[in-house]
């Protein structure tokens, strides 16, 4: 494995660290390692990320920014990281992932892009889980 250096950093979803890990789910001789990688793929498999694809996160992230653009405003990227981990589902939610949310976005709109690019499922949310 090589590794690249970048210029600046990335910050990555929930979604992204489960392929990660689900990819390299055994290290050969790290017991310890392996059983917090399973813990880790287990609770992310509970979470939205689980029923996210690379293309519903790209969509996502395009109609969002899209829509904060149309409105004059920008989504910082720990908001867009949030708004793809959390993948609200009312708009109380939204309201406490994007800052000032009533000044600088239309929360409804937001809600409605996520469910359209990330589809209902990753949306709702399974009363047993919480």
């Amino acid at each position: 494995m090589k590794i690249i250096k970048k210029d600046k950093e990335e910050i990555i979803t929930n979604f992204e660290v489960l392929q990660l890990l689900k990819h390299k789910r055994r290290i050969e001789e790290q017991v310890l390692l392996n059983e917090f990688v399973n813990n880790v793929i287990r609770y992310l498999e509970t979470t939205p990320a689980s029923k996210q694809t690379i293309e519903s996160v790209k969509e996502c992230k395009k109609s969002v920014t899209k829509l904060a653009d149309n409105s004059g405003c920008k989504i910082l990227k720990g908001e867009m990281l949030q708004l793809l981990n959390i993948a609200p589902s009312s708009e109380v939610e939204v309201h406490l992932v994007i800052e000032d949310c009533e000044d600088r976005i239309d929360a409804q709109e937001v809600l409605k892009q996520i469910k359209n690019s990330l589809g209902e499922e990753a949306v709702i949310r399974d009363e047993d889980n919480l």
